[in-house]
C-alpha cells in the first residue's frame, strides 16, 4: 500500500483542514515539536483505512476540542490500482452521524467500489491490502528505537521487547486459555462416560443371570428343533408340489398328443421342399470352392508384384549401408588422431587457469575502483558546485543584510511615549464606555422615579376604590341574607298546621292569627344578581390594588438598584480618571488625537522591529552560510584527497593485471583464456557430436539394410505359398465341378438366392423341430407319469397339511428370534461397557495432554522456545537488509544469545553490537525493524514504511550517516517517512513535512530542501 494523498479535518490538534500529497515523495521527514500532531498523521491513515486507531478506541475521542465534525480521506495505490476512502463523523446531534465511502479509479475516474457499508468497506480494504488492522499497525510503523534497546539489552529484556512487538503475549494467553477450556471439556466428557459406565454396570448387576441361562438353553433346544420342523415343512411342500406337477403333466400330455396329430398331416409338403433345397445346396458348396480359387488367383498376382519391389529396395539399402560404413570408419580414425591433441590443449589451459582466476579477481577490483573513482569524481563536482552555490548564497545574504540596514534606518522605535499611549488607550476606551454608561443610568433613574410617582398615585386610588366596593358588597350581602330568612319563615308557616311540632323551636305551632305579620322580602333573584355584580366589582378592585402595589414595589426596588449601580459607576469613573491623569500627567485630553498619535508611533515601531528582525535573521543566515561554506570546502578537499588515493590504487592494480596478462599470453598465445577454453570445449563437443551422429547414422543404415533383407525373404516366401495354394485350389475346383457334372460357366448360371434357401430351410427345420419336440415331450411325460394318477381333492388335503406344519415352524422361529434378541441385547450392553471404558482411557490421555500443555503455556519454557526460533529467523532476514543498507559490508550474527556483526571489509571480523558507532547501530536496528515488518506482513507488498523513535540522541555526524542509510532505503521502490523532532535530519533527507502548533490548531508546511 502506497499513500498518495491524505486529507484530515477536526482530527485531534488539526482543527482546520490539512492536506498532504505523497505522490512525488520517496523519502521525507515528519518534524515538529512534541504534541504538535506528528503521530496523528499516521493515526489519520489507519482511521481512514480501518475506521479505528491504535491509541484510542472511539472516533469521538479523536475529535478536535470544541469541534463538531471529524473527517479523514486517503487516496492510496495497491498493485497499480488507485483507491479513495472517505470517513466522516458528525456530532451536531446526540447521535453521531457517520458517512463513509470507498471509490476505485476506473478509466481515469473514481467510481463507487463494492457495497457502501462500513463492514463491507472494511472487508474490501483488508482484502486489497492483504493485512488486518493489527498487522498493518505493526508492519507500516517501524519502532526503530525499541530495536536499538533490543540490540544492546540483556537476553531477558530482548525477549520481553520481541514478545511485545510480535504480539505473542496475547497469542500465548489465548493458547493457554483454549488449552484450559479444552481440558475442562474433556474432563466433563470423562465424567459423563463414567456416569454411563456406572448406569450400565448397575443394569448388568440387576439382570437375572439364571434367566439368561434358561434362555440360552431354550435357544439351543430351538436351534436343534428348527431344522427338523423345517425339514417336515419342506417334505410336505415337496409332496404338494409333486401332486400339482402330476396333475399338470396329465393335462400337458393330452395337449401335446393333439398337436402331434395335426403336425403329421404336413409331412408330404415338407418332403417335396427338401428335394428342392438339396439341389440349391449343391450350388452353394461349389460357391465356397469358387471363392477360394478366386482369392488364390488374386493373392498370386499381388505377391508376385511384392517380390519385385522388395528386390529393388534391398539393392538400394545395401548400397546406402556400404557408404555409411565407410564414413563411420573415417570418423573413428579422425577421433583417434584428434583426442591426444585435445588432451594436450586441456593440460595447457589448466596451467593458465590459476593466472586467469587472479586476473578476474584483480579485474573485478579494478572495476570497483573505477566505479568508486567515478562516484568520487561526481562527489567532487557536486562539492565544487555546492561551494560555488554557497558562495553565491553568502553574497545574496550580504546584500539582503545591506538592504535590511537601509530599511531600518528609515524608521524609529516607539519608545516610552508609545508604551505610555499603549497603556492609556485601553483606559481611555474604558473611561468613555463608563461615562456613557453613567449618563445612560442617570437618564434611566429619572425615568424610574417618574414612573414610581405615577404608580404611587395609582396605588392610593386603587385602595379607595377597593374600600368602596368592599362596603357595597357587605351591604348587598346583608340585604340578601335578610330576604332569604324571611322567605324561609314564610315557607315554614305554609308547611305547618295548628298543633304541629315546630321544626325550629320544638314547641307547638299556634294558630296563624296569633303569629306576627312577616314583611315582604321583595325579588330574591334581583338581590342575588346585584350581590354577584358587587362581588365582581370587589374582585376587580382587589386585582387592581394588588397589581398597582406590585408595580410600586418593583419600581422602588429598581430605583434602589439603579441608585446603587450609578454610585458604583461614578466611583469607577472617578478611579479611571485618576489613573489616566497619573499616566498622562494632564487633567484634560482628547481621546481621538491620542489614538491617532499611538497608531502612527505603532506603525513606525512595527516597521522598525520588522526590519530589525530581518537584519538579525540575515546576520544569522550569513553566519550559517559561512559555516556551511567552510564545511563544504573541507568536504571538497577530503573528497579530492580520496580521489587521488583511489587513482593511485587503480594504477597499481592495472600494473598487476598487465603482468598477469603477459604471463597468460606466454601460456595461451595471443588469444584469451576464455576464448581458448570455449574453443576447447566446442572442439570436444563437435568431436563428440560427430562421433555420436555418425554412429547413429551407421546403426540406422545397418538396421534398414537388415530390414530390407527380411522384407525380401518374406516377399519370396509369400509368393511361393501363394503359387502353391493357387495350383492346389485350381485342381480341387476342377474336381468339384466334375463330381457335380458342372462346368465353371454352368456354375455361374445355377446360383440360387440365399434368402429363398433360408426360407425353405426354416420351414423344414420348424417342422422337424416341432415334431421332435412334441414326440420328446410325450415320451418324457409318459415315462414320468407311469401308472400314477391324482385329482384336486388329494391336492387340497396336501395343502392343509403344509399350512399346519408351517405354522408350527413359524411359532418356533419367532420364539427363537425373541430369545436371540434378548441374549444379543445383554451382549451389546457388555460390549458397550468395554467401548466406553476404551473411550474413557483415550479421553483421560487427552485430558492429561491438555493439562500438561496448559501448564507449559503458563510457564516460560514454551514461550522461550518459540521466541528463540522466531529470533533466529528474524536475524537471517535482517542480515539481508543490513547487507543492502551497508553496501554488503555488515552481516548480523546471533551466537550464544548475543548479537554480533561480521565485517566483510575486514576479512569477516566479528564484534559485539555494543562496539558499533551511532550510524552502524542505527543501520542494524533498522534492519531488524524491516525484517520484523516483512515477517509480520506475510508476503503482502509494502509500498510504504514509517520510522519512529531513535533520532533524538544522535549527534550531527551520526545524523549524516543515518541520512545516507535512509537515502539508500528510499531507493527500494517504496515510500519512506521518518517521524522525528530533529530538524537537521529533515534537511538531510530532502523533503520535510513540518507540523506547527498554533492556538487555532496544528498546521502542515511541506519544504523541499533538494531544490
Amino acid at each position: 500500500m502506497r499513500p498518495l494523498e491524505l486529507t484530515l479535518e477536526g482530527f485531534t490538534s488539526f482543527r482546520k483542514q490539512a492536506n498532504i500529497l505523497f505522490e512525488k515523495m520517496e523519502l521525507f521527514a515528519i518534524t515538529g515539536p512534541t504534541g504538535a500532531g506528528k503521530s496523528s498523521l499516521l493515526d489519520a491513515m489507519t482511521l481512514a483505512l480501518y475506521g479505528k486507531v491504535a491509541r484510542k478506541t472511539q472516533p469521538k475521542e479523536l475529535l478536535s476540542q470544541g469541534g463538531l465534525k471529524l473527517q479523514v480521506s486517503l487516496r492510496f495505490l495497491v498493485d497499480q490500482t488507485e483507491y479513495l476512502v472517505f470517513r466522516s463523523w458528525s456530532y451536531r446531534t446526540k447521535t453521531a452521524q457517520l458517512t463513509f465511502k470507498l471509490e476505485k479509479r476506473i478509466n481515469g475516474e473514481f467510481q463507487p467500489f463494492g457495497e457502501q457499508k462500513e463492514a463491507e468497506i472494511n472487508a474490501v480494504i483488508e482484502k486489497a491490502l492483504g493485512m488486518n488492522f493489527e498487522t498493518f499497525t505493526k508492519v507500516i510503523l517501524l519502532p526503530q528505537g525499541q530495536f536499538d534497546e533490543f540490540l544492546k539489552g540483556k537476553s531477558t529484556d530482548r525477549r520481553k521487547i520481541l514478545n511485545s512487538l510480535v504480539g505473542y503475549e496475547k497469542i500465548f494467553e489465548d493458547m493457554c486459555s483454549q488449552a484450559g477450556t479444552r481440558a475442562n471439556l474433556i474432563k466433563g466428557e470423562c465424567n459423563a462416560i463414567q456416569e454411563q459406565l456406572k448406569n450400565l454396570d448397575l443394569s448388568l448387576d440387576i439382570e437375572d443371570k439364571e434367566l439368561n441361562s434358561q434362555r440360552r438353553d431354550r435357544s439351543q433346544f430351538l436351534a436343534q428343533e428348527l431344522p427338523r420342523l423345517h425339514e417336515t415343512v419342506s417334505k410336505a411342500q415337496i409332496a404338494l408340489v409333486a401332486e400339482k406337477e402330476l396333475l399338470q403333466r396329465l393335462r400337458d400330455l393330452a395337449n401335446w398328443q393333439q398337436q402331434l396329430d395335426e403336425l403329421n398331416k404336413q409331412a408330404p409338403k415338407i418332403s417335396e421342399l427338401k428335394q428342392q433345397l438339396e439341389q440349391a445346396r449343391v450350388g452353394d458348396r461349389l460357391s465356397a470352392s469358387w471363392t477360394s480359387v478366386n482369392l488364390a488367383r488374386n493373392r498370386y498376382e499381388k505377391t508376385q508384384a511384392d517380390v519385385e519391389i522388395a528386390a529393388k529396395a534391398l539393392i538400394e539399402k545395401q548400397s546406402a549401408f556400404k557408404i555409411q560404413e565407410d564414413i563411420f570408419s573415417q570418423a573413428q580414425a579422425d577421433q583417434a588422431e584428434i583426442v591426444p591433441q585435445l588432451k594436450q590443449r586441456e593440460e595447457a589451459l589448466n596451467a593458465a587457469k590459476i593466472y586467469e582466476q587472479q586476473r578476474r579477481v584483480i579485474n573485478d577490483e579494478i572495476k570497483r575502483l573505477e566505479k568508486t573513482l567515478i562516484e568520487k569524481l561526481k562527489l567532487i563536482t557536486e562539492a565544487d558546485q555546492a561551494v560555488k552555490k554557497a558562495e553565491a548564497e553568502l553574497n545574496q545574504k550580504n546584500q539582503r543584510l545591506m538592504a535590511a540596514n537601509h530599511e531600518l534606518s528609515q524608521y524609529f522605535p516607539g519608545g516610552s511615549r508609545l508604551e505610555q499611549l499603549n497603556q492609556v488607550i485601553p483606559l481611555l476606551i474604558k473611561w468613555e464606555g463608563i461615562q456613557k454608561q453613567v449618563e445612560s443610568d442617570r437618564t434611566k433613574l429619572q425615568q424610574i422615579t417618574q414612573e414610581l410617582n405615577t404608580a404611587e398615585s395609582d396605588y392610593q386610588s386603587a385602595i379607595l376604590n377597593f374600600q368602596k366596593s368592599e362596603a357595597e358588597c357587605d351591604q348587598y350581602r346583608l340585604e340578601l341574607d335578610t330576604a332569604r330568612q324571611q322567605n324561609y319563615a314564610a315557607a315554614l308557616r305554609a308547611f305547618l298546621h295548628t298543633g304541629d311540632d315546630c321544626l325550629v323551636c320544638g314547641g307547638i305551632y299556634p294558630e296563624a292569627h296569633l303569629l306576627p305579620q312577616l314583611e315582604s322580602s321583595g325579588d330574591i333573584k334581583a338581590l342575588e344578581k346585584r350581590d354577584r355584580a358587587a362581588e365582581q366589582n370587589r374582585q376587580k378592585a382587589t386585582e387592581v390594588k394588588t397589581q398597582t402595589e406590585t408595580t410600586r414595589e418593583y419600581l422602588k426596588k429598581q430605583q434602589a438598584e439603579y441608585k446603587k449601580i450609578l454610585a458604583e459607576k461614578e466611583a469607577e469613573l472617578e478611579a479611571e480618571t485618576e489613573q489616566i491623569v497619573v499616566i498622562l500627567k494632564a487633567d484634560k485630553w482628547e481621546v481621538k488625537a491620542l489614538d491617532q498619535e499611538r497608531q502612527a508611533l505603532h506603525k513606525s515601531d512595527t516597521n522598525y522591529q520588522k526590519y530589525l528582525i530581518h537584519k538579525e535573521k540575515a546576520e544569522a543566515e550569513i553566519q550559517a552560510s559561512e559555516l556551511n561554506l567552510n564545511l563544504l570546502k573541507t568536504k571538497l578537499l577530503d573528497t579530492q584527497t580520496q580521489h587521488q588515493d583511489l587513482a593511485s590504487e587503480l594504477d597499481h592494480k592495472k600494473t598487476q593485471i598487465q603482468e598477469i596478462l603477459d604471463t597468460l599470453s606466454k601460456l595461451t598465445g595471443s588469444d584469451s583464456y576464455d576464448n581458448l577454453f570455449q574453443k576447447l570445449e566446442q572442439d570436444k563437443g563437435d568431436l563428440e557430436h560427430r562421433i555420436l551422429h555418425e554412429t547413429q547414422c551407421y546403426q540406422t543404415a545397418r538396421d534398414e539394410f537388415r530390414q530390407a533383407q527380411q522384407c525380401d525373404v518374406k516377399a519370396r516366401e509369400d509368393f511361393d505359398l501363394a503359387s502353391t495354394e493357387k495350383e492346389h485350389l485350381e485342381a480341387e475346383w476342377q474336381t468339384s465341378l466334375l463330381s457335380a457334372n458342372f462346368t465353371e460357366e454352368m456354375f455361374q448360371q445355377s446360383k440360387i438366392s440365399p434368402q429363398v434357401q433360408s426360407q425353405w430351410q426354416q420351414k423344414i427345420d420348424d417342422y422337424n423341430t416341432n415334431k421332435i419336440q412334441l414326440q420328446t415331450n410325450i415320451n418324457r411325460e409318459t415315462d414320468a407319469i407311469g401308472d400314477r394318477t391324482t385329482n384336486t381333492e388329494i391336492i387340497a388335503q396336501d395343502e392343509k397339511y403344509v399350512a399346519d406344519t408351517r405354522e408350527k415352524y413359524k411359532q418356533a422361529q419367532d420364539e427363537y428370534n425373541d430369545l436371540k434378541l434378548l441374549i444379543a441385547k445383554a451382549e451389546e450392553q457388555r460390549e458397550q461397557v468395554e467401548k466406553l471404558q476404551a473411550q474413557l482411557s483415550t479421553k483421560q490421555q487427552d485430558l492429561e495432554t491438555y493439562q500438561i500443555l496448559s501448564k507449559e503455556l503458563r510457564s516460560d519454557r514454551f514461550q522461550d522456545y518459540i521466541l528463540q526460533h522466531f529470533e533466529r529467523e528474524l536475524v537471517e532476514l535482517a542480515t539481508v537488509f543490513l547487507l543492502e543498507l551497508t553496501e554488503q559490508r555488515y552481516a548480523l550474527k546471533y551466537e550464544n544469545k548475543e548479537y554480533k556483526v561480521e565485517d566483510n571489509w575486514s576479512c569477516g571480523e566479528t564484534r559485539r553490537v555494543q562496539t558499533l558507532s551511532g550510524g552502524e547501530t542505527f543501520a542494524t536496528s533498522l534492519s531488524l525493524a524491516l525484517a520484523l515488518s516483512e515477517k509480520l506482513s506475510r508476503g503482502a507488498k509494502l509500498g510504504s514504511l514509517f520510522i519512529d523513535e531513535g533520532f533524538g540522541t544522535l549527534d550531527a555526524e551520526t545524523i549524516k550517516g543515518v541520512s545516507n542509510i535512509l537515502l539508500s532505503l528510499g531507493k527500494q521502490d517504496r515510500l519512506v517517512g521518518v517521524i522525528t523532532h530533529v530538524p537537521a535530519l529533515g534537511e538531510e533527507l530532502g523533503t520535510q513535512i513540518k507540523v506547527e502548533k498554533f492556538l487555532e490548531g496544528s498546521r502542515i508546511v511541506v519544504t523541499d530542501f533538494s531544490r
